[in-house]
């Protein structure tokens, strides 16, 4: 769930494949995807896992069984996406690749992070979906993942990543701190 700078709520609805935004009051606004419908084109879902708003609102979802991340403009309309789902489940370190999107989070300067189950390791873009960088790698020691599940980042560009086999909180600081 996201919450917006006007209170209203975007919600990843993840067993009936779409995106409800709700007034802060809980009133129903508007729906991205087909309730109850798994589809794989622009709009379209797949288990949907978290949401995220960009600086300039711009809504992202994780999109978890397509494998995929894909972008809305503030009104709605379907931007990009990245990821699957010709590359649904691909395991190993294909840059921009996911094995099930679990969770989206925008940083302080916009950049997207992305948390890759099945691959134990965060992806970072930019905010045109454009790959930077992928940290993490599977195991137990500092900087390894057993399934990341979740990432957050701080105003001060602190990344914060769960850890759900290894039964932890990560904390990543900013490049240069």
């Amino acid at each position: 769930m996201a919450a917006a700078h006007d209170g209203s709520l975007y919600v990843a609805d993840f067993y009936n494949h779409r995106i409800q935004h709700l007034h802060a009051n809980g009133r129903f606004i508007e729906q991205w995807g087909t309730t109850g419908t798994v589809g794989v084109g622009g709009g379209e879902f797949n288990y949907p896992t978290d949401v995220a708003l960009g600086p300039g609102g711009e809504l992202l979802v994780a999109d978890g069984y397509n494998d995929r991340i894909q972008m809305f403009s503030p009104a709605g309309e379907f931007l990009r996406k990245w990821g699957g789902p010709l590359g649904m489940n691909i395991h190993g370190p294909f840059a921009g690749w996911f094995a099930t999107v679990t969770s989206v989070a925008v940083g302080p300067a916009g950049d997207i992070f992305v948390a890759d189950f099945y691959n134990h390791r965060v992806q970072k873009f930019t905010p045109e979906g454009r790959f930077l960088t992928a940290f993490g790698g599977q195991g137990n020691g500092a900087g390894q993942f057993e399934y990341t599940t979740a990432v957050t980042v701080a105003p001060d560009g602190t990344l914060f990543a769960t850890d759900f086999g290894n039964h932890r909180v990560m904390v990543f600081s900013p490049l240069g701190k």
